[in-house]
């Protein structure tokens, strides 16, 4: 599952990007923390109240955690571009 995440994720923000001219980092933050609401709400609504019920705490740590890596990636991407065209 997190080699699939990375992979969406890098591919996903590699096209939102080509649309921004501007404000990448603050972007890359929007983007990264949208795709981390969406991911857990959707998981949320099967995890725990669905067929398979877990604990919020077991499914941070087991689950949530990796959903991490969509801002880790879009905040990465954002920093890079928003550096690279300011210098």
């Amino acid at each position: 599952m997190p080699v699939t995440l990375t992979f969406c994720a890098v591919v996903l923000t590699a096209l939102y990007f080509k649309k921004t001219q501007k404000e990448f980092l603050i972007e890359s933050i929007k983007l990264g923390g949208l795709w981390l609401l969406i991911s857990i709400a959707i998981d949320l609504c099967m995890f725990m109240w669905g067929p398979m019920k877990m604990p919020f705490t077991d499914y941070m740590l087991d689950i949530g955690l990796m959903y991490l890596i969509f801002p880790v990636v879009t905040i990465g991407v954002g920093y890079i571009l928003e550096n690279k065209i300011t210098s």
